[in-house]
């Protein structure tokens, strides 16, 4: 029969936490949720029926090393007590260490306090006079003390003010008001850490969109930069190549040597600038191509007759596959034939004296394949992985033919994949293994008018490729 006559009200109570449950928790929102937190009692549960006036939540607050006011019921008797204060309500801090403060004794003991006396929960932010008034203004006779608990520590305090005295608080109530306080823990928590993702987003965005900025300076930087420095590096080699030529007078052998050695170095020092602004325009959009229906095999042909003369110097043969029923291809001719210059260097470096380089073509599908196959020093698959990427070179992997100064910066073989992605083909290196020599190959589109102008059309709605011009 005790059972029986318990059942009602404990289901009561569980009716009661599960709509508070669902009230506070349909929203992340930190203020929203402790607004929430102060008024669903009250509004939802219809307590003020039952002379409760005042809830107020408050939170510690680590740094500070308070116990802070957060949120307060919306009530006439709660504005009447802010409007009677001496201090605003958000101001009112506790400090932690201060023992006499009731809300204090309720974090230490994690237990419930009540009193009838205002200046126990406000000293000492408050005089006691100052305290009383504002009890006063609000008619409070109780307030009843809940320590929020979570996880077995205690983050705040929930303060709860009636107009009734303690003799006329039932069980039922307190019951609820410890199960609602269940409820604030887990709620405060939530919006916590959502709050605190939110925010972090947003730090996240904003120092992403300023890492954005700060790259744009950075290209635009290396643009100009690049440009500057050019022209009058330009002007050094040609001044050097003169004076190497005879034309300042004759030359010792030391300054022979010492004039070589500038203009080899002021030489590679333009191909790197001119690489830096190649990579420049690719990852800006700005790299401009200008396609055109090509011969492939006389392109290269082209490139063969300017590297013979390097080629002799090292005492290495360049073969050049003839294929006379070649299609034309749809390219850019003077970014191709840096690819090819690319391509014949490297394996000029790698291939040692008496060796052969064979270039070749073959086509397949809808597209020409050319491949750059040496005697050279051969590659592993790791250092494969890494040769197109940007500074790509793996230092000590395999021996060059050549001093080490002339081993480049690994920007060349990323330079080359972004301009053979730029016209819809793909490059790519295999090789047998160390000492066996090693294949690049890249490939490119056969020309027809439709494919010409399908990828103009594309390349018009797309902003990471540059502006195209197209010439037949």
């Amino acid at each position: 029969m005790h059972n029986n006559s318990n059942t009602p009200k404990t289901r009561k109570i569980i009716e009661a936490l599960w709509k508070l449950e669902k009230i506070i928790l349909d929203t992340l929102d930190f203020n929203e949720v402790v607004q929430k937190i102060c008024d669903g009692l009250l509004t939802e549960l219809g307590y003020l029926k039952l002379g409760y006036r005042i809830i107020v939540l408050t939170l510690i607050d680590e740094d500070k090393k308070v116990l802070k006011r957060i949120s307060l019921s919306q009530t006439k008797e709660a504005e009447s007590a802010q409007a009677a204060s001496a201090i605003p309500f958000h101001s009112i801090d506790i400090p932690l260490d201060d023992k006499d403060n009731l809300l204090i004794k309720t974090l230490s003991s994690k237990k419930p306090f009540i009193t009838h006396h205002w200046p126990d929960i406000f000293r000492p932010t408050l005089t006691d006079e100052q305290a009383l008034k504002n009890q006063q203004a609000a008619g409070i006779k109780t307030s009843m003390l809940y320590p929020i608990i979570v996880k077995s520590n205690v983050i705040g305090v929930v303060i709860f003010s009636l107009i009734r005295p303690v003799e006329d608080i039932s069980q039922d109530e307190k019951d609820l008001i410890r199960g609602f306080c269940d409820i604030v823990g887990l709620a405060v928590q939530n919006a916590r850490l959502y709050t605190t993702l939110g925010e972090t987003s947003e730090k996240l965005k904003q120092a992403n969109i300023k890492l954005k900025e700060l790259d744009a300076l950075k290209d635009e930087f290396v643009s100009v930069a690049s440009h500057e420095l050019r022209t009058p590096m330009t002007a050094i080699r040609s001044y050097l190549w003169m004076a190497l030529d005879g034309q300042g007078g004759p030359l010792n052998q030391k300054q022979q040597f010492y004039l070589q050695r500038s203009y080899e170095s002021t030489d590679r020092l333009i191909k790197l600038v001119n690489n830096m602004l190649n990579i420049s325009r690719i990852e800006s959009g700005r790299m401009s191509l200008e396609l055109s229906s090509t011969d492939l095999l006389t392109l290269t042909q082209e490139v063969v007759d300017e590297v013979i003369p390097r080629a002799k110097e090292l005492d290495v043969n360049i073969i050049l596959t003839p294929s006379p029923s070649l299609p034309s291809v749809i390219a850019d001719i003077d970014k191709i034939k840096e690819v090819i210059i690319n391509l014949i260097g490297n394996s000029l470096k790698f291939t040692p004296k008496k060796g052969i380089i064979t270039i070749s073509f073959q086509t397949k599908d809808d597209q020409v394949i050319t491949s750059v196959t040496d005697t050279g020093a051969g590659l592993t698959p790791d250092i494969i992985k890494n040769l197109f990427q940007k500074f790509g070179l793996v230092k000590g992997s395999y021996q060059t033919n050549q001093t080490s100064e002339a081993q480049g910066t690994g920007l060349g073989l990323y330079i080359c994949k972004q301009i053979v992605k730029l016209h819809h083909g793909d490059i790519s290196a295999c090789s047998p293994g160390i000492g066996r020599g090693s294949t690049f190959s890249f490939s490119l589109p056969i020309t027809t008018p439709d494919r010409l102008t399908q990828y103009q059309k594309q390349f018009q709605h797309t902003s990471n490729v540059g502006i195209i011009h197209s010439k037949i």
